[in-house]
C-alpha cells in the first residue's frame, strides 16, 4: 500500500471543513428570539398594577407590540419597553393576548408570546363611608349624596329600613337623595344598602333626617344676598330688655353663604331673666336676606344648649333686622342692629351693633398684648337693680391677663382706680364663630370682683365681651357686655392731642325724675393736659342743656388712665385704645356720676376742624344704643343726606320710641357739632360717624355710621 494515502486523505478532509466554515454553516453562536413570559400577575381593581414581558435570544433591545386579544383591560397600558403599568378600574378576565417582541438585528427576527391572560379582581370590603345626613328645611330643595369605598364600581344603592322618606324626598340607585320637604319633623332612623358590580354588598348605619319649619318667610329674600359670602362672618352684640322688661344682652357670630342661608353660628345669652346661656343654632333652619340698600334680616334658630344649666333656656329664635355700613369696596365692615321680632310689643327691644370678622385672627397667637375695655350693664342688690360700668386694661401674654388696670360704678358709687387686676383667656377660640372665654378679677373697696366672659374676635384688635355669670340674685356679680381695642404698651406716652367727638349715656334712678341720660359733645384736647374748648349737649332724664367748658386732664402712664376735670359734672375718666378701630374709638369713658355713666371718646381731626353739610353725605346706617331705663325700645334706619342740608330717613323700631329724627334738615358747625330734623336733634360728626340724642323727652343714644356704594 502507498504510504502517501492517509496523508492525502487528511487534506480533502481538512480542505473540505474549511469550505463548510466559510460559507457560515454550524460556525454561529447568536441564540433564537423566543418569549419567556408564559404568565401575567392577578391584579385589583383600585390598586396599581405591574408587570413586565421578558424574551431571550436574538440582538437586544427589544420592542413589544400587541397583536391580538382585543383591549387591554380597562385602566392598564403595555409600553414598547414590554412595561405593564396603570391602576386597573374594572374587575374581570381580560384577553387572552397575544404579544409580539422584536429584537434589534439586522435584518430584524421576531417571536410571538403564548396567550395570555389578564385577571383583575373586585376591591374588597364594599362599606358605606356616609355617617350622617344634613337636616332640611320645608319648602327648600333638598340634596345629599350616600357614599361608598371598596368593592367593584359602579354602586346601586336601596333603602334596607326605616319605612317613609320625610315627605317630598327620594332616594336614587345612585345615592342621591333629593326633592324639597313639606312636613317638619325628625324622620327615621334609615338603614340604606348598597350593591357593588360583583354583587357584594354592604349596610349604612343608623341615619335620621330632621325638617325643619321653613325660615325663607321669616327672612324673605331681599336680591342682594350674594354680597354676603361664608369668606366674612359677622358678630354682633344686642342689649335692651326682654318682654318682662329686665335687661337682656346677646352676642353671637354668624357667616353667609351667598345664597341666604347660614353655614355656621354660635349665640350667647345672658339675662336678668334667665341667666347665661350658650345656645346651638340650628343651622339649616336659619337664614339671611340681604338687599341692594344693604338692609338686611337674620334668623337664628336655637335648637339647644351648648352647655348645661339649672335655669330654662330661652329657646325663642331671634329675628334682627340691619343696616350694614363701611363698604371698602369688597366688603361690609360695620353695621347696626335691632331685634325686629317684637310685633305685639311685649317681646324683645335689643339694639346694637353688627362688625364683620377676620377668621385668620380666631387664634390666641393673633391677639394683641395690651387692651382697653369698657363694659356697662347691671348689678342684682336688693332692693334695685344698679346701672354699672367698667373700663380698664391688661395685658396678653399668650392668654395670661396681668397688670390690670380698671375704674368700676356700680349705681353711681365710683371706686375710683382698681389696681392688679388679672386673668386669662382660653386658648381655645372656635375656627369658624371667632368664639373664646376668658376671665377677669380685680379687687373693690367691697371685695373681690370677678368677669368671666365669652369673646367674639372681630380682629386681632377688637373683641366683643360678654359676661357669663349668674347675676339672678343679690350679689356683687353684674351683667356687663362691651369690648376690648388694643391698647399702647406701658408705659403709655400718648396723650390726648387733637380734636375728639365724645358720647355718653347712663340711668338717672332716683329723685323725682327717673329716666335715660345721655351726653353727646365735641373738644379739643391740648397735650398739655388742657382742655380749652368743648361743646357739650346734655339730656338729663327730660331736661336738656348745651355747656361749653373748659377743662384739664392727666395721663397715668402706666395704664393709659385719663382723669379729667371741669368737662363733665360727673368728670369721667378714659382709658385709651390704640385708636385703631373702624370707628375709630380713642377711649373707654367711665364716670364717676349717680348715673354710672358710660360710654367713649372717638377721634375727629387733628388739626382745627373745618365741617359743613357737605361733609355729612350719602348713606348712613343708625340704630339706638341700649334702652338703659327700658321705657323706649330700639331704632334702625337708614339716613340718606344729600350733602346740601337735607335727608331722608328710612327706618323701623320696637316698643314706643317717642322721639324720632324724621326726614328733614341737618345743620353743621365748623367744629363737627350741629343738629338734625330741624334743630330738634343735637349732633356730634367726624363726617363718618355721628352721635345724636333728643333734646326733649327720655333720651335715647343715636349713632350713624357712614356707608358707600355696594360692592
Amino acid at each position: 500500500m502507498d504510504r502517501r494515502y492517509p496523508y492525502a486523505v487528511f487534506w480533502i478532509v481538512l480542505l473540505a471543513c474549511l469550505q463548510i466554515s466559510a460559507c457560515g454553516g454550524g460556525g454561529s453562536t447568536t441564540k433564537k428570539l423566543t418569549v419567556v413570559t408564559t404568565a401575567l400577575p392577578t391584579g385589583t381593581v383600585g390598586v396599581g398594577y405591574s408587570a413586565v414581558l421578558e424574551a431571550s435570544g436574538g440582538t437586544a433591545p427589544y420592542s413589544w407590540s400587541q397583536v391580538s386579544g382585543g383591549a387591554m383591560a380597562p385602566g392598564l397600558n403595555l409600553s414598547s419597553l414590554g412595561y405593564f403599568t396603570g391602576v386597573p378600574s374594572k374587575s374581570g378576565t381580560f384577553g387572552p393576548y397575544v404579544f409580539e417582541v422584536t429584537d434589534s438585528a439586522s435584518p430584524v427576527n421576531t417571536a410571538n408570546s403564548v396567550s395570555l391572560s389578564i385577571t383583575v379582581n373586585g376591591a374588597t370590603g364594599v362599606s358605606v363611608t356616609t355617617t350622617s345626613l344634613p337636616n332640611g328645611v320645608v319648602g327648600t330643595a333638598y340634596s345629599a349624596t350616600l357614599a361608598a369605598t371598596g368593592g367593584t364600581s359602579p354602586y346601586t344603592w336601596r333603602e334596607a329600613t326605616g319605612g317613609a322618606l320625610p315627605p317630598g324626598l327620594s332616594v336614587s340607585s345612585t345615592g342621591a337623595l333629593s326633592g324639597t320637604p313639606t312636613t317638619p319633623g325628625s324622620y327615621g332612623p334609615y338603614v340604606f344598602t348598597v350593591t357593588d358590580a360583583s354583587n357584594a354588598s354592604a349596610n349604612s348605619g343608623s341615619l335620621t333626617i330632621t325638617v325643619t319649619g321653613t325660615a325663607a318667610v321669616v327672612c324673605t329674600p331681599l336680591g342682594n344676598e350674594a354680597a354676603l359670602t361664608s369668606a366674612n362672618p359677622y358678630a354682633f352684640l344686642l342689649k335692651g330688655t326682654d318682654g318682662s322688661g329686665k335687661p337682656i344682652y346677646i352676642a353671637g357670630s354668624f357667616t353667609p353663604n351667598g345664597s341666604g342661608g347660614i353655614t355656621n353660628a354660635s349665640a350667647d345669652y345672658n339675662g336678668l331673666t334667665d341667666g347665661p346661656q350658650s345656645l346651638i343654632v340650628d343651622l339649616a333652619a336659619s337664614s339671611y336676606a340681604f338687599g341692594s340698600s344693604a338692609q338686611g334680616c337674620l334668623y337664628l334658630a336655637f335648637s339647644g344648649l351648648a352647655s348645661g344649666n339649672s335655669v330654662a333656656v330661652p329657646i325663642n329664635n331671634i329675628t334682627t333686622s340691619f343696616y350694614l355700613s363701611g363698604n371698602n369696596g369688597t366688603t361690609y365692615t360695620t353695621g347696626r342692629i335691632i331685634e325686629s321680632d317684637n310685633t305685639n310689643g311685649k317681646g324683645t327691644n335689643a339694639s346694637g351693633f353688627v362688625r364683620v370678622q377676620t377668621p385668620v385672627a380666631f387664634a390666641l397667637t393673633a391677639l394683641q398684648a395690651n387692651y382697653a375695655f369698657g363694659v356697662d350693664g347691671w348689678t342684682v342688690t336688693a332692693p334695685a337693680t344698679l346701672r354699672t360700668a367698667m373700663a380698664g386694661t391688661f395685658t396678653n401674654a399668650s392668654g395670661t391677663l396681668s397688670a390690670g388696670y380698671a375704674d368700676l360704678n356700680s349705681g353711681g358709687t365710683a371706686s375710683g382706680e382698681l389696681t392688679g387686676g388679672n386673668g386669662f383667656l382660653s386658648a381655645s377660640i372656635d375656627a369658624t364663630t371667632g368664639r373664646g372665654t376668658g376671665s377677669y378679677s380685680t379687687s373693690t373697696p367691697t371685695g373681690s370682683l370677678t368677669f368671666d366672659f365669652v369673646f367674639y374676635v372681630l380682629n386681632g384688635s377688637d373683641l366683643i365681651l360678654l359676661s357669663t355669670d349668674q347675676a339672678l340674685s343679690n350679689s356683687t356679680t353684674p351683667l356687663l357686655a362691651g369690648r376690648a381695642l388694643a391698647s399702647n404698651a406701658s408705659p403709655v406716652t400718648a396723650t390726648l392731642n387733637g380734636y375728639y367727638l365724645l358720647a355718653s349715656q347712663g340711668l338717672q334712678a332716683s329723685g323725682t325724675t327717673t329716666g335715660n341720660t345721655a351726653d353727646i359733645g365735641t373738644l379739643n384736647a391740648a397735650s398739655a393736659g388742657t382742655i380749652p374748648t368743648a361743646t357739650i349737649y346734655s339730656n338729663l332724664a327730660g331736661t336738656y342743656s348745651v355747656s361749653h367748658p373748659s377743662a384739664t386732664y392727666t395721663v397715668e402712664a402706666a395704664s393709659g388712665r385719663v382723669s379729667t376735670s371741669g368737662l363733665l359734672t360727673n368728670s369721667p375718666v378714659v382709658y385709651l385704645t390704640a385708636a385703631t378701630s373702624d370707628d375709630g374709638i380713642a377711649g373707654f369713658l367711665i364716670g364717676t356720676d349717680a348715673q354710672a355713666s358710660s360710654g367713649w371718646i372717638v377721634n375727629q381731626t387733628t388739626t382745627a376742624p373745618s365741617y359743613t353739610v357737605a361733609s355729612v353725605t350719602g348713606n348712613y346706617a343708625a340704630s339706638t344704643e341700649e334702652d338703659a331705663d327700658g321705657k323706649n325700645g330700639a331704632f334702625l334706619g337708614l339716613f340718606d343726606f344729600n350733602g346740601a342740608g337735607a335727608y331722608t330717613l328710612t327706618a323701623q323700631s320696637t316698643g314706643t320710641v317717642p322721639v324720632i329724627p324724621a326726614s328733614g334738615a341737618i345743620a353743621i358747625n365748623t367744629d363737627g357739632s350741629g343738629n338734625l330734623n330741624g334743630g330738634n336733634f343735637p349732633l356730634v360728626t367726624n363726617g363718618n360717624l355721628i352721635f345724636a340724642i333728643p333734646d326733649s323727652g327720655d333720651p335715647l343714644l343715636y349713632e350713624l355710621m357712614v356707608g358707600t356704594a355696594a360692592p
